[in-house]
């Protein structure tokens, strides 16, 4: 058996959560979900059929961590080709840049 090198830089968590996101210069608010994010990007299944350096939009809300709210640009640099969805197309995205959502504290 041949060990497998991990080469992501950060650690992912397994999450199951529905996202809104936007393809940079369309206005149509599309949705999806997110099974995993790390600090450098999440991996994003949408039944929407997208191309590798298309750049997103999202909106993140993660209740299971800490009630995360983030607004973020991501570039789509994979394409997953396994049956995990079968009626979803799976991106892998980096994060480009990351926004945290203004929340009253009160």
């Amino acid at each position: 058996m041949v060990d497998r090198i991990e080469k992501r830089q950060f650690t992912r968590t397994k999450i199951n959560v529905t996202t809104q996101y936007q393809v940079t210069g369309v206005r149509e608010l599309r949705e999806g979900f997110i099974s995993n994010i790390s600090a450098g990007g999440i991996l994003l299944w949408s039944k929407q059929e997208l191309q590798i350096g298309t750049m997103l939009y999202l909106f993140i809300r993660v209740d299971d961590l800490a009630d995360t709210e983030l607004e973020v640009t991501a570039t789509i640099v994979r394409i997953i080709t396994s049956n995990e969805q079968e009626d979803h197309f799976g991106y892998g995205c980096r994060f480009e840049s990351l926004y945290a959502s203004d929340r009253d504290a009160g």
